[in-house]
């Protein structure tokens, strides 16, 4: 195939989504994500000397570059902590951390504070039930398929991928596709 050639650009992820769910999407102004379950698979290693090993996927961090670059603000909530947490976060820019909360509703009441957005504004991503106070607040909502079912009910939308192999990705995409910012994070990779 010619490098030069165009290539047909692949269908959108936000084609076909409810006009109920695009309402929720297009006064997204923070993005909120668990880690474990979310952006790595849940799975947990630990080495002899007791040490934490966590695998994140690079795609979901580019949708977040990308988030970020578009003006909406990401911050991770997670209930454990771990310094492998705290590595990817400075590696994507994510200033707002908040990790070791068993009850993360705090840390949210904190990120609406600090900047002034409405609950309408954020938007959360989980896996478990610790998830479910901020699901049911977030003005969308989202489960990954491979989180415990007992969240599906508060998820407006539970994504394709699963947690850590593109999940995050996935809903960055969507994001950005529904409020009309997707041709703009493109312009960087397909302009000469």
């Amino acid at each position: 195939m010619n490098p030069k050639s165009p290539i047909a650009p692949a269908p959108l992820a936000s084609n076909g989504l409810p006009e109920e769910l695009k309402s929720r999407i297009v006064p997204l102004r923070l993005m909120i994500f668990d880690v474990d379950g979310v952006l790595t698979d849940g799975k947990v290693i630990y080495t002899d000397q007791g040490s934490e090993i966590k695998e994140f996927d690079v795609q979901d961090g580019h949708g977040i570059k990308m988030l970020q670059r578009a003006g909406i603000e990401v911050a991770l909530i997670s209930g454990r902590a771990c310094r492998a947490v705290e590595h990817r976060a400075a590696g994507l820019g994510i200033s707002r951390l908040y990790q070791g909360f068993k009850v993360k509703t705090e840390p949210y009441a904190q990120l609406l504070a600090d900047t002034g957005l409405k609950e309408s504004q954020t938007g959360f991503m989980g896996d478990d039930l610790i998830d479910i106070p901020i699901l049911r607040r977030a003005g969308f909502s989202v489960a990954v398929p491979n989180g415990v079912n007992h969240i599906f009910p508060y998820a407006h939308y539970i994504t394709r991928a699963r947690g850590g192999q593109g999940a995050a990705r996935e809903v960055c995409d969507i994001i950005l596709q529904v409020q009309g910012l997707w041709e703009k994070a493109l312009e960087r990779y397909v302009s000469d």
